[in-house]
């Protein structure tokens, strides 16, 4: 049983954990933006293919396998993320574990879908959800090398990976099926192979040990991983009830039209909020991991992530709220104006929608996952209460009901953050204050401009004058109050002295720090 190697030491040629973790936000921010474009360029595409019914069955069968593969992988791969020494064997047993447990659930999922298809609206005898289950034991089969590869903070690695599953793979395979006319099954073919195709990359780049051993041995040494991933699995499935309660009202209260308008309009929220709130995640776990009994650390980590967030997703709001009729109508085209009031809706949230996965970051981190997990679950039922009353009014009541959920869950979370350090609430409700500056600004500049094109009736003049009035509405308050703002701007700084040294030959001895 061999210990896993530990990396160099920092020293004045190596860089802090602080500039490796912004370096790896960087490249996440890179390859979510990148997989975000690819996922507006197939909504352009498939919105002119596919019917919203048809959306709406693919999504109700994915429901069912997003749930599974939350069970299927047991927290495996952020346990190997979160440990603080890692063996072969542990590794192998990992994903031997993650494996076999997918293969199980995918073959009982196979043998249960007629009644799952009769759960989420789907006909007893749709073929979606069977089809499914490939992606199912695909994403089993990941699940070790991606938490190898966050472990090692190989973000750029991973970033080329996933942008290549999402283009040419799902892209391609679903556009090329839709124009074929194969309706729904054209978009589940398209995540299966952004599936494989994840799989094969991420089993390349992390080529984890994978020595075959028996039933005892695997169970000796996955049990200690095990403790923890439960913890994290049980509250990534009261996390997934909370981000799907939604979906599956809307589909058994409203019928899968109505589900593929909501879904279009979650999925056009989704975007900005995955490409900010997602890649700070990604690169905060591992990085808070390595501090977790460092209170003051994380409390720094988590002010400055949560205003680099706010710093980007207020004017991203206000975008989407100014611009939703035009962002509809470019990205979706005619016959999807129904998505229009609840984009609203979702860009008046999407702050704290981004926001709380620091928390999520924060409570994996420090190992009070147990803890975590019965807030992801409060937050499912806050969810589904606050969408079964909106219901009454139909998909735009739905999106205010799950609206006013996100909303608490990120006050219960920013709450349950501050006992890692006293002030922590404090300070980061202060921090927020001093971007409405921003918010002002922007949204007088997006508003008055848009008011004065839109009448043209040109859509993509309207969002690309008002986009611009924004972001120079927003950075001329940066300048302005630039004081208030120094930390922030450090950050992009600090990756800017690396790149720059770097490419002079390496980092120069006394840059490095090891805060």
């Amino acid at each position: 049983m061999s210990a896993e190697r530990p990396g160099p030491p920092e020293g004045p040629a190596t860089p802090s954990l602080t500039t490796r973790t912004v370096r790896g936000f960087v490249w996440i921010f890179t390859g979510t933006v990148s997989q975000a474009l690819l996922q507006i360029v197939s909504m352009v595409l498939l919105a002119r293919l596919l019917t919203p019914a048809e959306f709406g069955s693919a999504t109700a069968a994915a429901l069912v396998v997003g749930l599974t593969q939350l069970v299927s992988q047991l927290g495996v791969g952020p346990a190997l993320v979160q440990r603080r020494t890692l063996t072969d064997a542990e590794v192998s047993a990992a994903f031997a574990f993650s494996v076999v447990l997918s293969l199980l659930l995918a073959g009982l999922l196979h043998l249960m879908t007629p009644v799952f298809n009769v759960l989420v609206g789907l006909p007893p005898d749709s073929t979606l959800l069977r089809l499914l289950t490939l992606a199912l034991v695909l994403a089993g089969v990941s699940a070790v090398p991606l938490g190898l590869l966050q472990r090692r903070l190989q973000f750029r690695s991973m970033a080329v990976v996933d942008v290549i599953a999402f283009g040419p793979a799902t892209i391609g395979v679903s556009v090329l099926l839709a124009v074929q006319g194969h309706g729904a099954v054209s978009i589940v073919w398209g995540q299966i192979a952004a599936a494989l195709v994840t799989a094969v990359g991420y089993l390349w780049l992390a080529r984890p040990s994978v020595r075959p051993a028996g039933p005892v041995a695997i169970w000796r040494s996955i049990r200690g991983l095990v403790g923890f991933g439960s913890g994290y699995s049980l509250s990534q499935v009261g996390n997934w009830f909370a981000l799907n309660s939604d979906k599956f009202i809307v589909a058994n209260m409203l019928g899968p039209s109505p589900l593929g308008i909501y879904h279009r309009a979650y999925g056009l929220l989704s975007q900005p909020a995955n490409v900010i709130g997602s890649a700070v995640d990604k690169a905060l776990f591992p990085a808070m991991s390595k501090v977790r009994d460092d209170g003051a650390r994380l409390q720094y980590a988590y002010v400055r992530a949560a205003s680099l967030v706010a710093l980007v997703t207020v004017p991203a709001s206000v975008l989407m709220f100014v611009l939703a009729p035009e962002v509809v109508q470019l990205v979706l085209g005619e016959g999807w104006s129904a998505v229009v009031v609840p984009l609203q809706v979702f860009a008046v949230v999407l702050l704290p929608r981004a926001s709380y996965k620091i928390s999520g970051s924060l409570t994996r981190a420090t190992g009070a996952v147990y803890r975590g997990a019965w807030r992801q679950w409060m937050y499912a039922a806050e969810v589904v209460v606050g969408c079964a009353i909106g219901a009454q009014w139909g998909v735009n009541g739905v999106a205010v009901g799950a609206s006013v959920a996100i909303v608490l869950h990120f006050l219960v979370m920013l709450h349950f953050s501050g006992r890692v350090a006293d002030g922590l609430v404090g300070t980061v409700l202060r921090m927020y204050l001093k971007h409405v500056p921003t918010a002002v600004a922007a949204f007088l500049a997006v508003y008055g401009v848009t008011e004065a094109v839109r009448p043209l009736g040109y859509s993509l003049l309207t969002v690309v004058l008002a986009a611009l009035a924004g972001i120079l509405a927003t950075a001329l308050v940066l300048v302005l109050l630039r004081r208030y703002f120094r930390d922030e701007i450090a950050v992009f700084s600090t990756f800017a002295r690396r790149k720059g040294a770097k490419r002079g030959g390496g980092v120069r001895a006394g840059e490095a720090t090891t805060r």
